[in-house]
């Protein structure tokens, strides 16, 4: 079986949160790659939320957030925002989310924004080698972007990333199964009542739901999160996580993960004022 990363080393941890920790997704993720530096190997960190939209930055532009929230809450879903990527996404049992950091000095040099965004589309690839992957905005899906990974022109992925001297982190949430289209109905209905048929001078998506489908409908056979966490495991070589338990046990993640769970908060207290 073909291997990923060359076969270097790979540590990898797991949360399954809830709506009452939603924020603890990327106050890990940020507070990580602010030492990645004291990293030994690179890192995967998979993750579920449930029911939850995760709004970008560029949603709180939408001139009537207010309604748009409040359609959220009335379909029975939790929101947060994020301080990553620009636009909103679905996250529940049936997406998956993985970020891939890679520490500048385990690589032995830094990866360009395309290489970086490129080491995770190959993890996919590998993972499901059936499946030909392709990248390229996929206009009419939500949260398009430069490396969406579609099959046959559906969207399956969207993949961000956040730097700094030190390292890279890429993040990705793939759709493995449920109802996508229940999903791209909730995404374009939510920028409809954000909107209300005012100009879209921000560049919205117009979402189309059919524009996007997940892992299992193209397999054609039952597919769970454990089963692609595994298949992505399959094609690491993983190792024994005691230097990152070290690390996130330290006094330096700790005082981090403060900081950062203190900066989301705050970005919070935007939506909250919407409500």
């Amino acid at each position: 079986m073909q291997k990923f990363f060359n076969d270097l080393a790979v540590q990898q941890f797991n949360q399954q949160l809830q709506p009452a920790n939603n924020l603890s997704s990327f106050v890990y993720t940020n507070a990580l790659l602010q030492l990645a530096d004291k990293m030994t190997t690179p890192i995967m960190h998979f993750w579920t939320l449930e029911d939850t939209v995760i709004l970008g930055l560029k949603d709180q532009r939408l001139p009537h957030l207010p309604a748009a929230l409040n359609l959220l809450t009335n379909r029975g879903y939790h929101y947060f925002m994020r301080n990553s990527g620009g636009l909103a996404v679905v996250s529940d049992s049936g997406i998956l989310n993985l970020s891939l950091f890679f520490p500048w000095h385990v690589l032995g040099h830094e990866l360009t924004i395309d290489e970086a965004y490129q080491q995770m589309v190959d993890l996919i690839q590998v993972a499901f080698p059936t499946l030909q992957i392709e990248t390229g905005e996929i206009t009419h899906s939500y949260c398009p972007g430069t490396f969406d990974i579609s099959v046959n022109g559906q969207k399956i992925g969207g993949i961000s990333q956040r730097r700094n001297a030190r390292g890279v982190v890429v993040m990705l949430y793939i759709s493995v199964c449920g109802d996508q289209l229940h999903r791209g109905e909730v995404i374009r209905d939510f920028y409809d009542a954000g909107l209300k048929d005012e100009e879209n001078k921000w560049h919205f998506p117009d979402v189309w739901p059919t524009a996007m489908t997940t892992l299992e409908q193209l397999l054609g056979t039952p597919l769970t999160i454990a089963d692609t966490v595994n298949k992505i495991k399959q094609v690491c070589s993983l190792t024994e996580t005691a230097s990152l338990d070290n690390l996130m046990w330290s006094s330096d993640f700790i005082t981090a993960l403060n900081r950062e769970l203190t900066s989301m908060d705050r970005l919070q207290e935007r939506l909250q004022k919407e409500d």
